[in-house]
């Protein structure tokens, strides 16, 4: 019996990180670990995502498969992650400004806090029949091991962007509110100026 998992691997040496993607595929096609999907994944500074050599997930020529891994690095590095603050900085403040705590007790909060500013993770998407094969691997590159189920991941991702959708449209409809509210103010603005003009009580 195997289990389904996201891990995320952070390492201070990016050449580790790389190391550990081809250590992984190698049990993989080893039958030791099965491997769903798997990419590098950096921040820099200011807190933005990438994944090197292209940002395609599937066909990036650091990356390993696609699926659950792709969507995953797309939210938290998008307009979804700003919205969460697992980017630098936010989109969306107010009602939609999800408290610090909250954010860091989410799966994928954690997930982003194991991408170090300016520096390099390994993520993957794997069934694992035994979870000390990926630990040695990992930890033999002094990478550290953050392990959370798929299943998990993917509700938190839908939760997100459900709460993405919402948080857009109340921001569409104060926008519209806002552009009416400016109309109005515009036409009240002429129409004193006509009375003025006209010396209308």
């Amino acid at each position: 019996m195997s289990e389904h998992n996201v891990i995320t691997v952070s390492f201070e040496d990016r050449s580790n990180a790389y190391q550990a993607l081809s250590e992984l595929k190698g049990a993989g096609l080893e039958g030791r670990v099965e491997v769903l999907a798997a990419s590098i994944v950096t921040r820099d500074r200011h807190g933005r995502l990438d994944v090197p050599e292209g940002s395609d997930i599937v066909s990036g020529a650091a990356t390993w498969g696609g699926g659950l891994i792709g969507l995953m690095i797309g939210v938290i590095g998008g307009p979804i992650g700003m919205l969460f603050g697992w980017t630098g900085g936010l989109l969306v403040g107010g009602a939609f400004d999800i408290r610090r705590e909250e954010r860091s007790e989410s799966v994928l909060g954690e997930i982003s806090r194991h991408i170090p500013e300016d520096g390099t993770a390994m993520v993957a998407e794997v069934n694992e029949y035994a979870l000390e094969v990926v630990d040695k691997l990992m930890t033999d590159l002094g990478g550290s091991v953050y392990r959370r189920p798929a299943a998990e991941v993917r509700a938190e991702l839908e939760m997100a962007e459900d709460a993405y959708r919402k948080a857009q449209k109340e921001a569409d409809r104060a926008a519209r509110e806002r552009r009416k509210a400016e109309r109005r103010q515009r036409v009240e603005e002429r129409l004193a100026a006509v009375r003025e003009k006209l010396d209308i009580p």
